[in-house]
């Protein structure tokens, strides 16, 4: 029995958000990552790579879930709480590599880049869809 062409459509769309978090796992195995010694260029620069990585990882798993159509709040949602899931096991993984720590404060900051993916990507794919409505 073969799956539906839907069904197979499904489940290609999750293999990008699935290869980012292939990504994202084997940067968190990595000891010590630092662009500088310096703290106050580390940080700053270590909050963005966390907005940014998860932020796109959302946007990633909200297409997966909804495809081309603009999100629902319950898509939407479920994006977030999925990559905030993903974020907590991210941080778990890290704690058990040499170097490397798990913390609260930077599931704080994936949270966050996941809200603003999330809301970059409803608002591009709601664009999307209002365009293909007018040209209906």
């Amino acid at each position: 029995m073969t799956p539906s062409a839907s069904a197979r459509n499904r489940l290609l769309r999750w293999l990008p958000a699935l290869a980012w978090m292939v990504v994202i796992f084997l940067l968190s195995s990595r000891s010590g990552l630092h662009v500088s010694e310096d703290a106050a260029v580390d940080r700053p620069i270590r909050i963005l790579a966390h907005l940014a990585t998860f932020a796109f990882l959302a946007a990633l798993i909200l297409h997966a879930i909804g495809g081309r159509r603009a999100p629902t709040a319950r898509t939407a949602g479920a994006a977030v709480l999925l990559t905030l899931l993903y974020a907590m096991s991210d941080e778990l993984h890290q704690a058990f590599v040499p170097g490397r720590t798990g913390r609260l404060q930077d599931i704080g900051t994936d949270l966050v880049g996941a809200v603003i993916g999330v809301a970059i990507a409803a608002m591009v794919l709601t664009m999307l869809q209002e365009r293909r409505d007018v040209a209906r």
